[in-house]
């Protein structure tokens, strides 16, 4: 064989490689844009920003997070949800006397205390939420950390709803709008496919801005308070400067996650 032969060889294998390597790259191209991919294409480019893609849309960016991270604890939704409230005036977040015979605990309690019967919103989730606390609360309009985690013990089925209808409203919100949609079923030896949640250019485009915008919050020493209830949210609190208010309202998420836990467990 002449030098001639061997140079034709090698470059038809090189042809044939780099055809191998294109249809493998137009295959995984065409693959469906899951949750797992997802989380590959978007950890490619991360640029900070310094703006939610969602904007205030509570509950698309809590569901979209869940997507990036694979889970979102509730505490981080529940104290989220009391900065912001307490930054509207719909609560006071204090630390009060305990009442007396009504509840266990520190004699300081962290404590919710309710300005308004009822709040205005088209967030769904949000008012079922207030809703249901409020209609836990006596004639004081006030629910002390260990109050909310007997009661939450107690009714720890609803807690787990109110909870449940944050996701389920930024599923809903995240079709609505085109960034996420649920794979067509098609049939396979006559069993149907699980339906997937799939991800469209748009949705893998903000999930991606949603991480930048996290970093971003994650490495500002002090925030403006119109970021309080995202930083909280996307586990990026140390901006927050009022650090009484996170402290309270954190300390009341968990103490109602930690009673609709245990209340669960007492009755499985």
């Amino acid at each position: 064989m002449t030098v001639q032969d061997i140079l034709k060889v090698i470059l038809l294998n090189l042809f044939l490689l780099a055809v191998i390597v294109l249809l493998v790259l137009i295959i995984k191209s065409k693959q469906p844009m899951t949750t797992k991919r997802l989380r590959r294409e978007i950890t490619k480019k991360i640029n900070q920003i310094s703006e939610n893609p969602f904007a205030d849309d509570f509950c698309k960016t809590r569901m979209m997070l869940a997507v990036i991270d694979d889970y979102v604890p509730h505490e981080r939704t529940l104290a989220s949800i009391f900065i912001y409230w307490w930054q509207k005036g719909f609560i006071k977040l204090e630390t009060t006397p305990k009442k007396r015979l009504k509840s266990f605990g520190e004699h300081e309690q962290p404590s919710l205390i309710f300005c308004c019967e009822s709040i205005k919103t088209d967030d769904g989730a949000e008012k079922l939420l207030y809703d249901t606390l409020y209609s836990f609360a006596d004639e004081t309009l006030m629910l002390q950390k260990s109050e909310l985690y007997q009661i939450s013990r107690d009714n720890s089925s609803l807690i787990f709803q109110r909870m449940e209808q944050f996701i389920t409203q930024g599923k809903h919100s995240l079709r609505a709008s085109g960034q996420m949609q649920k794979e067509k079923k098609r049939r396979h030896f006559g069993f149907l496919d699980e339906q997937r949640e799939l991800f469209t250019e748009k949705g893998v485009r903000q999930a991606g801005q949603l991480k930048g915008y996290q970093l971003w919050l994650k490495k500002q020493t002090e925030l403006k308070p119109k970021f309080w209830r995202d930083a909280v949210l996307l586990d990026a609190s140390n901006g927050i400067s009022d650090k009484n208010a996170f402290y309270i309202a954190d300390t009341l998420a968990k103490a109602i996650i930690s009673g609709a836990n245990s209340g669960k467990a007492s009755r499985t």
